[in-house]
C-alpha cells in the first residue's frame, strides 16, 4: 500500500505525472486502516489492482528533462557507408572516397527497350546463361565470350567505362527472368581474394526491367541498407564497403510478385578513390 497516492485517496490529486498509484477501485477504509466497516459485502477491492503507475525512476514518465543526445563533442569519424547521388551528368562528378555508394538515378535516361533487346540478344547466342548463387539467378559472364553478337550490352560497358573514367577488368550479364528470382548478401571477388583486389577496387550495377530493390548487410551487425534500381539507373560501389558488407538483390513475397524481369550489367574495376582518414 505504500505505493498507493494518498492525495488521490482522498480525492485531491491533481498532478499530472503523479509518482504513484491511482487505483479507483481500491477500497478507501481498508486503505486508511487496513479494516473494513462493510466486510464480508464490500464492493471494493482490499488489495491494489490498477498498477499503471509512473514509476519514480522513470524519466520520461515523471515530468523530468530527459535528455535526447548522447554527447555535444564532435564526431569526426567517418561514416562506415557514405551515399552519394549524381543526377544529368554526362561524366561522373562525384569525388569518390573508399567507403561510398554512388546512385545515378538516370544513367541511362532514355533507356526505352533496352532491356528488350538485352535479353533478347544474350538470348540468340545460345547456351551461354547458367544458374547462379544456388539457382537463385542466371548469369553470362566474359568466359563465355558472347558480348562480341551483344552490341546493346557493348553499348552498355563503355557508357560505363567512359562515364566512370574506369578500367574494367571483368564484366558480367545478370538475368532475372520473373521476379521470384534475387540474389544473395556476398562479396565480389575482390573482397575475398587479394590478387583480385590489386586490380578491381569499384563495382557498377546498371539495371533495366523491373524496379528491384539492392540491399547492403552489413558484416557485424547484420542490419541492411536498401534502395531502389529502377529501369536505366546505375549504383555503384568502392572498396571498403565490398568488405565491410555483402550485397545483394533482395527477394520480393509470393503475394508481391508480377512475373516481371529484370537485367543488371555488371562491371568491376579500377577507380581512383580518396582514402578515408
Amino acid at each position: 500500500m505504500e505505493d498507493v497516492c494518498r492525495d488521490f485517496m482522498n480525492h485531491r490529486c491533481n498532478k499530472r505525472h503523479c509518482n504513484y498509484i491511482h487505483d479507483k477501485n481500491l477500497c478507501k477504509d481498508f486503505y486508511k486502516s487496513g479494516n473494513c466497516r462493510w466486510e464480508p459485502n464490500c464492493k471494493k477491492n482490499h488489495f491494489v489492482t490498477d498498477t499503471r503507475h509512473l514509476r519514480k525512476d522513470d524519466e520520461y514518465s515523471s515530468g523530468k528533462h530527459v535528455k535526447n543526445t548522447e554527447t555535444f563533442e564532435p564526431n569526426y569519424n567517418p561514416p562506415s557507408m557514405r551515399i552519394l547521388v549524381e543526377y544529368g551528368k554526362k561524366k561522373c562528378e562525384a569525388k569518390l572516397q573508399t567507403q561510398d555508394v554512388l546512385l545515378v538515378p538516370d544513367f541511362f535516361a532514355n533507356s526505352g527497350d533496352v532491356y528488350e533487346k538485352l535479353v533478347d540478344e544474350v538470348l540468340k547466342c545460345g547456351d551461354v546463361l547458367v544458374p547462379w548463387h544456388g539457382d537463385s539467378h542466371l548469369i553470362a559472364n566474359d568466359k563465355l565470350n558472347f558480348k562480341e553478337k551483344c552490341p546493346t550490352y557493348l553499348k552498355v560497358i563503355e557508357k560505363i567505362k567512359n562515364y566512370f573514367n574506369m578500367r574494367i577488368e571483368a564484366t558480367r550479364f545478370n538475368f532475372y527472368s520473373t521476379d521470384d528470382e534475387w540474389k544473395p548478401y556476398h562479396f565480389d571477388s575482390a573482397g575475398v581474394r587479394p590478387e583480385k583486389a590489386k586490380t578491381q577496387n569499384f563495382t557498377v550495377a546498371v539495371s533495366f526491367g523491373k524496379n528491384r530493390l539492392a540491399g547492403f548487410e552489413e558484416v557485424e551487425g547484420k542490419k541492411v541498407t536498401a534502395f531502389p534500381c529502377p529501369d536505366g539507373s546505375c549504383y555503384c560501389f568502392t572498396r571498403d564497403l565490398n568488405t565491410t558488407y555483402r550485397h545483394g538483390i533482395l527477394p520480393i513475397l509470393p503475394e508481391k510478385r508480377t512475373g516481371e524481369g529484370r537485367v543488371s550489367v555488371i562491371a568491376w574495376g579500377w577507380v581512383d578513390q580518396d582514402e578515408v582518414r
